[in-house]
C-alpha cells in the first residue's frame, strides 16, 4: 500500500447550500486533545481564523478633518515654487471653492467637469492629437513609459502586479498602485523593486458601477499608470517639485498638451492607511491623474502620525489618455476597441455615432453620485443637444449596456487570471456580483440567444488582444472557461431557496429598504436585477457605493502583540541550519511572565534554538529544556517578533529574572513529533501541486494545518471535487513521492524569488522582510514557506512504523 492517501472533507449540507460550498471556503473546527503534560492546545488554523475588526472612519472623513489645515498653509503642503516656476498662479474656483493653479487668466474655474460642465476635448482632440495623430491604449503607455524612464531623475519601467494581493492580509484586490508597495515598503521593511519606478497597474474598484458605460471615466477594472518614489531619511530620490515637474513635461512635451488648458487643483489624499498632500492634473474637463505626496500614517480615529518614509504616489488613469488626445466620444471605444467591435457584430448592433457625438461633452454630468435627479440631467442634457430625451436614452442604454458587459468581463477576466474566484464572501462577492449582472443585461435584452454561452466566453480572447499591448501574450488558463459555464449555471438556478427569502421579506414590507438590497445581495447572493424584477423597484442609484462604503468602514483589528522583543536580538534557528538537530545547547537571554497564565514565569528565551514554534500552519515542536540541573519540559513554543518563546510546564523558582540571564542551558526536541511534523507539511506541498496539475491554475492555498494527528488543506476550488478529480489527485500526489524529487530549501532575495517564481510563492499569506525562505520541490511545487521539510519526497513513503503510517492520512477540502 502507498503509504499516502487522500481523504476529503466535505462541509455539512445542513450549515451551507450546494450551490455555494462547491466555491466558498469552509472553516472546520477540530476538537483535539492531547497528553496534558506534553502539547497546548492545537486547534489553530494558518489563514482560516476569524480576525475581530473595529470600526473605522471612511477616507473621506478623514481628508475632510484635514483639509482645513492644508488650505491654510499652502508653502507647508504643496510645492508652490515649481507652479510658479511653469508660469502658474494660485486661485480659488469660484464654484467648488477648491484652490487651483492656472497658466492662463482664461481658465476661470479649477477644470473639474462638474465645474466646467462639459469635456472639451470631445470631437476635436487635444493636444498631438489636434494635430492629426491619433494613438491607441498601448501608445498611451508607451508614450509616458519613454517620457518618465528618460527624466532628469529616470524611473524604471516594472512589470504590473497581479490584481489579486496576495501580499497582504487587510485588502483582496489591488485598488491603487501603491496597494503594491503597502505596507512594507512604505514603512521601510521591505525594499521595492525599483526606487523610482513607473507601473501600468490593472486595479479594481467596485464603487462607481452604477456610472459606467456612460461617464467615460468610470470602470470596474482599469489601468493606472504609476509613479511611486520611496525617500528615505537616508536616501532621498526626489518629492514634490521634482514630481510635478516630471508630469508636466509629459504633458508638454510628450503629448504636447497647451499649458493654457492644463489646472492644477490642491487636494488631500487618504487610503491604505496613509495620508498627505495631492495634487489631482486636468485637462479639459477630465481629470487625467493625481500627485500623492504621503506624509501621514492614518489610524481609525482619523488621528495622524509622520512617516519617517515620505512616498510619492502618482495615479494616472490610463484608459482616460487616448480619449483625451483622440477626441472620442466616449472612452471605451478606445479602450474596448477589439471586444466592442466583436460584440457590435455579433449582437447586431449599431452605434448612433450622431447622438454620442453630441451627447459625449455632456456625459460628466451623468455622474450618479453627484446628481439629486438623474431623469431631470437626462431632459436637460436632451435639451442641450436639441433631441428629445426618449430618443437619446433609446441611443445610448443598449450601448451603455454593451459598455458594461465589456467592462465587467474584463474585470472578471483579469481577476479570476491572478487567481481569485467568484464567491458569495469578501471580494469574491463582487466579481460574483458584476458577473451575474452580465448575465441579467444578457437576458434583459435578448441578447444571449444570439450569443449563447460560447460567444460569452469569445469575449474574453477579445480581451486579451485589447490588453496584449500592455502585458504582452496571456497563457492559456485550463479552467477558466469551466469557471464561467459554472457560474452561469449557479446564476440561472439560484434563485428558488434565495428568492423564497426575498419573497419572505417582501411580504414584510413592500418596500425595499437599502439595507434590504444590500442584505440579499451580499448575504443571499441575488443580484440586483434580479432583486428589481422580483419586488418590481428601481435598483436604487447609490447601491454599489454604498456597499463600497460599508466595506471601507470596517478594518481588521491589529494583532494584539503580548510581549515585546524588540530590545532582544534574533533567536538564532538552528532548525533552519539542520532540521535533524535534535539536542543543543543555548544561553537564556530573558524570562517573561506568562500573561495568559496569572504571571506564571515559565516562558524563556534562548539565544538559539532548535526548538520550531507554531507558524506556517505548522504545529510546534515539544521536548525538554534542562535549566541548573532541572528538566522542564517545553509544552508550547510561539515566535513574537524575531524571538522564539519556549513556554515550559512550571515556573522557574527563583523569582529574580537576571539570575537566569546567561545561563547555559540543554534543550531536546521530541523527534518523533518533529518527523511527523515535517512529513506532514511536506504532505501539504505534495497535495497542494496535485490539485492544481489536476484542478487547473485556480486553485489556491486558502489555509492549512498540521499536526502530529492529521493536515489538511483548503483549497480555493469553484464546485465539489468528482470521484474521479480525487482519485486523480491521489494518484498525482503519490506520483510525486514515488519520484522522489529533492526538496530545496533556501533563503532568497524576496525580490528575485519574485522575479524567479512569481506571486504564487505566497500561498500561505504575507512574509514581511527583504529576505523569504523558498521551499523548492523540484519541477513541482516552489512556495515561500517557513516550516519544516523533509529533503526528498520519497522520505514520505519509506514511513518508520505502523503508528506513524496510520497518522500520514492527509485530509484535503475543497
Amino acid at each position: 500500500d502507498y503509504f499516502f492517501f487522500l481523504m476529503i472533507r466535505r462541509p455539512p449540507r445542513s450549515t451551507q447550500s450546494r450551490s455555494s460550498a462547491a466555491s466558498d471556503v469552509y472553516k472546520r473546527q477540530e476538537q483535539q486533545q492531547e497528553p496534558k503534560a506534553q502539547v497546548a492546545q492545537e486547534n489553530f488554523d494558518e489563514t482560516l481564523e476569524e480576525q475581530q475588526t473595529v470600526a473605522t472612519l471612511t477616507t473621506k472623513e478623514i481628508k475632510k478633518l484635514v483639509r482645513p489645515e492644508f488650505e491654510a498653509n499652502p508653502h507647508k503642503y504643496y510645492p508652490v515654487e515649481i507652479f510658479k516656476k511653469f508660469g502658474f498662479s494660485r486661485n480659488q474656483c469660484p464654484k467648488c471653492q477648491h484652490f487651483y493653479w492656472r497658466h492662463s487668466e482664461k481658465a476661470d474655474t479649477c477644470g473639474d467637469s462638474n465645474c466646467v460642465g462639459t469635456y472639451k476635448f470631445i470631437g476635436r482632440g487635444t493636444g498631438i492629437g489636434q494635430k492629426g495623430t491619433k494613438i491607441s491604449y498601448a501608445d498611451a503607455w508607451k508614450g509616458f513609459e519613454k517620457s518618465l524612464t528618460s527624466a532628469r531623475v529616470p524611473c524604471t519601467s516594472i512589470e504590473r502586479y497581479p490584481v489579486v494581493a496576495r501580499w497582504r492580509n487587510d485588502v483582496d484586490y489591488v485598488a491603487a498602485g501603491i496597494f503594491c508597495f503597502q505596507p512594507y515598503c512604505v514603512t521601510g521593511e521591505l525594499d521595492p523593486p525599483a526606487n523610482p519606478l513607473i507601473c501600468p497597474q490593472f486595479c479594481v474598484r467596485f464603487n462607481d458601477l452604477d456610472n459606467i458605460g456612460l461617464t467615460g471615466r468610470h470602470y470596474s477594472g482599469f489601468v493606472m499608470l504609476g509613479i511611486q518614489v520611496f525617500n528615505r531619511p537616508d536616501n532621498y530620490v526626489f518629492f514634490k517639485e521634482e514630481c510635478v515637474e516630471f508630469n508636466y513635461r509629459w504633458l508638454t512635451e510628450e503629448l504636447q498638451i497647451d499649458p493654457d488648458e492644463i489646472t492644477f487643483i490642491e487636494d488631500v489624499w487618504a487610503g491604505g492607511g496613509n495620508l498627505g498632500p495631492s495634487i489631482e492634473y486636468f485637462v479639459g474637463g477630465l481629470e487625467l491623474g493625481n500627485m500623492v505626496f504621503m506624509q501621514y500614517k492614518t489610524f481609525h480615529d482619523g488621528s495622524l502620525e509622520e512617516l519617517a518614509i515620505k512616498v510619492i504616489d502618482v495615479g494616472i488613469g490610463l484608459e482616460r489618455i487616448p480619449w483625451l488626445i483622440n477626441g472620442s466620444p466616449t472612452s471605451y471605444t478606445d479602450v474596448f476597441k477589439n471586444s466592442s467591435e466583436y460584440l457590435l457584430q455579433k449582437l447586431d448592433l449599431q452605434i448612433n455615432n450622431d447622438i454620442w457625438a453630441k451627447m459625449g461633452p455632456y456625459s460628466c454630468r451623468l455622474n450618479i453620485d453627484e446628481v439629486d435627479n438623474i431623469d431631470e440631467t437626462w431632459k436637460q442634457i436632451a435639451d442641450l443637444i436639441g433631441i428629445q430625451v426618449d430618443e437619446v436614452k433609446k441611443a445610448i442604454t443598449p450601448i451603455k449596456d454593451l459598455y458594461i458587459i465589456l467592462d465587467h468581463t474584463r474585470t472578471v477576466f483579469m481577476i479570476i487570471y491572478d487567481g481569485s474566484l467568484p464567491s458569495n464572501v469578501g471580494g469574491g462577492g463582487n466579481v460574483r456580483n458584476i458577473l451575474r449582472r452580465v448575465f441579467a443585461i444578457l437576458h434583459k435584452n435578448g441578447w444571449f440567444e444570439k450569443l449563447k454561452l460560447e460567444g460569452l466566453l469569445e469575449i474574453f480572447e477579445y480581451h486579451k488582444k485589447d490588453l496584449e499591448g500592455l502585458y504582452g501574450e496571456f497563457k492559456p488558463y485550463k479552467s477558466f472557461d469551466q469557471i464561467i459555464q459554472m457560474e452561469y449555471e449557479r446564476w440561472i438556478l439560484t434563485d428558488s431557496a434565495q428568492k423564497s427569502k426575498l419573497d419572505k421579506l417582501l411580504k414584510k414590507s413592500k418596500t425595499l429598504t437599502i439595507d434590504d438590497w444590500i442584505v440579499a445581495m451580499t448575504s443571499w447572493g441575488i443580484p440586483a436585477d434580479a432583486i428589481a424584477q422580483i419586488s418590481g423597484q428601481p435598483v436604487p442609484g447609490n447601491l454599489y457605493y454604498e456597499i463600497a462604503t460599508r466595506q471601507e468602514r470596517i478594518t481588521k483589528a491589529a494583532e494584539v502583540v503580548l510581549y515585546s522583543t524588540t530590545h532582544l536580538k534574533e533567536t538564532e534557528n538552528l532548525y533552519y541550519q539542520n532540521h535533524r538537530q535534535i539536542i543543543f545547547d543555548a544561553e537564556i537571554v530573558e524570562v517573561f511572565a506568562n500573561l495568559k497564565q496569572n504571571n506564571a514565569r515559565n516562558i524563556v528565551i534562548l539565544d538559539r534554538s532548535a526548538y520550531y514554534p507554531t507558524s506556517g500552519g505548522q504545529a510546534h515542536d515539544i521536548g525538554t529544556i534542562e535549566i541548573e540541573g532541572e528538566v522542564y519540559n517545553v509544552s508550547s513554543c510561539e515566535k513574537v517578533g524575531k524571538c522564539v518563546l519556549h513556554i515550559l510546564d512550571r515556573p522557574l523558582p527563583n523569582p529574580d529574572n537576571s539570575f537566569y540571564v546567561g545561563k547555559k542551558v540543554v534543550g531536546q526536541i521530541d523527534e518523533g513529533r518533529r518527523r511527523q511534523l515535517r512529513c506532514h507539511h511536506t504532505a501539504t506541498h505534495i497535495v497542494f501541486a496535485a490539485c492544481r496539475k489536476v484542478l487547473g491554475p485556480h486553485v489556491w492555498q486558502n489555509g492549512a494545518k498540521k499536526t502530529t494527528d492529521q493536515a489538511h488543506l483548503d483549497i480555493t476550488h469553484f464546485t465539489s471535487l468528482s470521484k474521479q478529480e480525487e482519485k486523480e489527485i491521489e494518484n498525482e500526489a503519490n506520483k510525486i513521492i514515488l519520484s522522489a524529487k529533492q526538496i530545496h530549501k533556501s533563503f532568497m532575495d524576496k525580490a528575485q524569488a519574485e522575479k524567479d517564481y512569481g506571486f504564487r510563492l505566497y500561498q500561505g499569506g504575507i512574509v514581511p522582510g527583504n529576505e523569504l525562505r523558498v521551499v523548492n520541490i523540484v519541477d513541482t511545487d516552489v512556495e515561500a514557506c517557513c516550516g519544516t521539510h523533509c529533503d526528498n519526497t520519497c522520505l514520505l513513503y519509506t514511513s518508520p512504523s505502523p503508528r506513524d503510517r496510520q497518522k500520514s492520512r492527509m485530509p484535503s477540502s475543497a
